[in-house]
C-alpha cells in the first residue's frame, strides 16, 4: 500500500506548478510564460534550459547560474523509485489544499548551489545578496511553517557535499525565519550527513533536521535494473571471456575537477595514456600555476609539453563515441557498453575527494554494473563504505591500503601507483588479473540491480515526512 503525502506550492499556473520559494523576477517570467504556452510541462520556465533567456532579461544580476529553486519534473522524491510502489504524492495549489490538509509537506527543490539558496556565497552586485528562502514564501506558508502545519522539504538528491561554513548561513538564515527546527528538513545524497551536522552543532545551535538521502545509489540500481539494454548483462560479460580487449583501463572526465586533471597530466607525462581508452569533455587551457599546484598538492612530476599537448588535444572522446559531447552526458545517459568491453579495469573518480562526507554517486556504479574491477579516486573510507553496504572490493588482486589514507594528495599518488602497476602488465598478464575476480564482478552486478528494491533508500526520509503531516509511523 502506498501512503499519501500532500505537496502544496504557492502558485500553480495553468501548464505548471512554480517551484517554492522562487525569487520574484523569476516568477514574473513564469507567469508571463503560462500567458503564452499551452503546453503541459513537469518543468517550468526557471529550468537550466531558461538560463540564456532570464540572464538577457536581468542582465546575470539574480545570483550566479541559476535561480535559487526549481521544480524540474517535481524533484528527485516525484522518481519512479519512491512513486511506483512507496508514496503517492498529492499536488495542491497551497490556498485550497490547506484548507483540506491539517498538516501538509512544503517542498522546496534546490539546484545543485546551495551556497546560492543559503546565502553564504555572496557576489557583489547580484540582486539575491540577503535574500534568504524563505523570504520568498508566501506569508500563509511561512506562518504554516512557524505554526507546526507545514513541513519545509529542501530536497537536495543529487548532491553529496556540504560544508560546515554553508550549514552556518543557512543556520542563521533559518533562525531568523521562526521556523523551528522540527518543521524544516534538508535531504541529500549522503550516508553520514545526519551524524555530521549534529556533531558540528550543538542542539541549541541546530536550526534544522538533516535527513541522510543516499538517493543516486537508488537511482543507479533501479536505472541498471530496469534498463538491461544499458548495460551489460552476465551472459554478454561471460561471453567475452576468452577476448582479449585492446585497453588496460577506461578512464572518463566530463567536468574537469583538480584531481582529475591532474590524474590526467600525470598518465601522459609518464606514457601511460596510449594504454587506456579516455575522455575529457571539457577544454582545458595549460595554466602554468594551476599546474604546478596540482604537482605540488598531489606530489605528481609532470612534463610540461606533455601536458600543453594533452590540453590541445581536448575535449577528446572515447574510441567509441565519437559523437559524444559534454552537455549530452549526465548521470544515467550512458547506452554504449563497449568501452566497458573493451578495457580492464576502470578508473573512477568521484565529484568530491575530501571532507567527512560519505556519499556515493553514479559515477562508481557504472563499472560495477559493467563488469570492472575499479580503482576508487575518492573520500577515505570509499572502498570500506563500499563493503558495508554489501559489495565486495578487489583486495589482493590491487593493493587497497589508500583508502585507509587520510591525505589527498597521498591517497592520489598511491592510486597512481597501482595504475602504473597494471599499466605494466602484458595483455595475457592483465586478461589473467582479470578473469580471477570475475565471481567479485558477478556478485556486485547482481547486488547492484536487485538493491532498490531488497533495500530502498529513502525510507527514512519518507517515514519523516510521513511523521511531520500527522500520519503515524
Amino acid at each position: 500500500m502506498k501512503h499519501p503525502l500532500n505537496f502544496l506550492y504557492d502558485y500553480v499556473f495553468p501548464t505548471f506548478i512554480l517551484p517554492n520559494a522562487l525569487i520574484p523576477e523569476y516568477a514574473i517570467l513564469n507567469y508571463m510564460n503560462s500567458q503564452y504556452s499551452t503546453e503541459h510541462t513537469d518543468n517550468c520556465f526557471t529550468d537550466p534550459n531558461a538560463t540564456n533567456v532570464s540572464t538577457s532579461v536581468f542582465n546575470n544580476k539574480l545570483g550566479w547560474m541559476w535561480p535559487n529553486s526549481i521544480r524540474h519534473s517535481g524533484g528527485n522524491i516525484m522518481s519512479p523509485l519512491y512513486t511506483e510502489e512507496i508514496i503517492e504524492i498529492n499536488e495542491q495549489p497551497l490556498y485550497f489544499g490547506r484548507k483540506i490538509y491539517p498538516k501538509y509537506v512544503y517542498p522546496i527543490s534546490i539546484t545543485p548551489f546551495l551556497d546560492e539558496f543559503a546565502c553564504s556565497n555572496l557576489r557583489p552586485g547580484n540582486k539575491l545578496n540577503g535574500e534568504y528562502f524563505w523570504k520568498h514564501m508566501s506569508l500563509q506558508a511561512l506562518e504554516d511553517a512557524q505554526q507546526g502545519r507545514a513541513l519545509i522539504f529542501i530536497d537536495y538528491g543529487q548532491e553529496n557535499f556540504i560544508e560546515k561554513e554553508t550549514y552556518e548561513s543557512l543556520n542563521h538564515a533559518i533562525k531568523l525565519s521562526g521556523i523551528p527546527k522540527e518543521q524544516i528538513v534538508l535531504a541529500f545524497n549522503t550516508l553520514n550527513g545526519r551524524e555530521l551536522y549534529e556533531s558540528w552543532f550543538s542542539p541549541e545551535e541546530q536550526r534544522l533536521t538533516v535527513c541522510n538521502w543516499p538517493h543516486v545509489m537508488g537511482e543507479s540500481s533501479r536505472f541498471y535494473a530496469t534498463n538491461p539494454s544499458r548495460r551489460l548483462t552476465v551472459e554478454q560479460f561471460l561471453a567475452t571471456e576468452d577476448t582479449k580487449r585492446k585497453n588496460h583501463f577506461l578512464f572518463k572526465i566530463r567536468n574537469n575537477r583538480h584531481h582529475r586533471i591532474a590524474l590526467l597530466y600525470k598518465l601522459v607525462s609518464d606514457n601511460l595514456l596510449d594504454k587506456g581508452d579516455w575522455s575529457c569533455l571539457t577544454k582545458l587551457e595549460f595554466n602554468e600555476a594551476t599546474t604546478d599546484y596540482y604537482s605540488k598538492i598531489y606530489q605528481f612530476e609532470f612534463d610540461i609539453e606533455a601536458v600543453k599537448t594533452i590540453c590541445n588535444l581536448t575535449p577528446h572522446v572515447l574510441q567509441s563515441e565519437p559523437a559524444i559531447r559534454h552537455e549530452s552526458v549526465s548521470a544515467w545517459t550512458d547506452d554504449n557498453t563497449k568501452p566497458h568491453i573493451d578495457s580492464y579495469f576502470y578508473i573512477c573518480t568521484e565529484t568530491f575527494v575530501h571532507g567527512e562526507h560519505k556519499s556515493l554517486t553514479e559515477k562508481v556504479f557504472k563499472p560495477i554494473a559493467n563488469f570492472q574491477p575499479f580503482l576508487f579516486v575518492a573520500y577515505p573510507g570509499a572502498l570500506a563504505l563500499l563493503r558495508r553496504l554489501g559489495f565486495r572490493t578487489f583486495s589482493p588482486f590491487i593493493d587497497e591500503s589508500y583508502d585507509d589514507e587520510p591525505d589527498e594528495g597521498n591517497r592520489l599518488n598511491m592510486i597512481y601507483k597501482e595504475i602504473t602497476k597494471l599499466c605494466a602488465m602484458t595483455t595475457d598478464e592483465i586478461h589473467a588479473w582479470y578473469w580471477s575476480m570475475k565471481d567479485i564482478m558477478i556478485h556486485n552486478h547482481n547486488h547492484l540491480i536487485t538493491m532498490y528494491k531488497n533495500n530502498p533508500p529513502g525510507r527514512d526520509l519518507i517515514n519523516y515526512l510521513k511523521k511531520g503531516t500527522g500520519y503515524e509511523l
